[in-house]
């Protein structure tokens, strides 16, 4: 449920008029902006891992909780396993992958918690076959322990 709440505050954050206000200043600022670096770092540690194809990366970068949730264009896979199967599926047969994300915004909900939207083109090749995929990307982390993971992954191509 702990993902459900992150997934709603990211959805209503990424659509309200807060998201467009000034920077925000004094005490709290300091701890945004370190909640804003350490999303981009995880985010492009995930980028990354999808481009060398490294399931095992990719693996400390999810949460393992049975919440965690990833969503491809309606599809829904809930839970680690499933997860890890839906990687396995997508990167097992790659010989290359490119992902590059375009207009990154990062919105610190909490000092352990962050919506991160960006456009994403992502290229999967066989080595004879290429797909592209174009659209938009929502990522929710929080922070467990010391880590910063992915609770929360959507993605919908742009028609």
């Amino acid at each position: 449920m702990r993902t459900a709440a992150f997934a709603l505050a990211a959805i209503l954050a990424a659509g309200c008029s807060q998201t467009k206000r000034a920077a925000p200043v004094g005490p709290g600022a300091a701890a945004s902006a370190d909640v804003t670096t350490a999303a981009k770092a995880v985010i492009e540690q995930w980028r990354q891992a999808y481009e060398v194809r490294s399931i095992e990366t990719l693996a400390k970068l999810y949460a393992h909780d049975a919440d965690v949730t990833v969503v491809n264009e309606g599809t829904a896979a809930t839970g680690w396993s499933a997860i890890e199967t839906l990687l396995n599926d997508r990167l097992g047969h790659a010989s290359a992958v490119h992902l590059q994300l375009k207009d990154l915004r990062v919105g610190p909900l909490a000092a352990t918690a962050a919506v991160a939207v960006a456009a994403m083109t992502r290229e999967v090749s066989d080595g004879a076959t290429t797909v592209t995929e174009t659209g938009t990307l929502t990522l929710v982390l929080r922070k467990d322990a010391d880590a910063w993971q992915i609770a929360s992954e959507h993605y919908s191509y742009k028609r």
